[in-house]
């Protein structure tokens, strides 16, 4: 069989939508939605995916947080992702700065997963 991970989370744009829309028909667009309405330009993703699939999620993020900045106010992508892993428990990415930040969740976001 296998191990399961579970992740969800989204990305926030100034600008940089087509693109990462780009990057995201290229590899695997399952999981991935864009939202409509509202003022805020962003993608979602929720999808649980064996283990071993968890590094194509995130290089997948990975491409999209090193996009530059769009504007003058030097906006990047920004966002926040859990993935809960049946045996190692739940990691949280933080995307900012153009990198993906991975630490464990702090316990208070335990209730996503029970």
């Amino acid at each position: 069989m296998g191990t399961w991970v579970y992740i969800r989370g989204w990305l926030e744009f100034c600008g940089q939508r087509a693109e990462a829309e780009r990057i995201i028909r290229q590899r695997e667009p399952e999981g991935w939605t864009f939202p409509n309405g509202g003022w805020l330009d962003a993608v979602c993703y929720t999808r649980a995916v064996r283990a071993h699939e968890v590094h194509e999620v995130l290089d997948h993020v990975r491409q999209i947080a090193a996009l530059p900045a769009a504007d003058q106010d030097n906006d990047r992508v920004c966002g926040l992702f859990f993935a809960f892993h049946e045996v190692d428990g739940q990691t949280e990415w933080q995307v900012r700065d153009g990198d993906v930040i991975i630490s464990p969740a702090p316990p208070r976001y335990d209730y996503l997963w029970k």
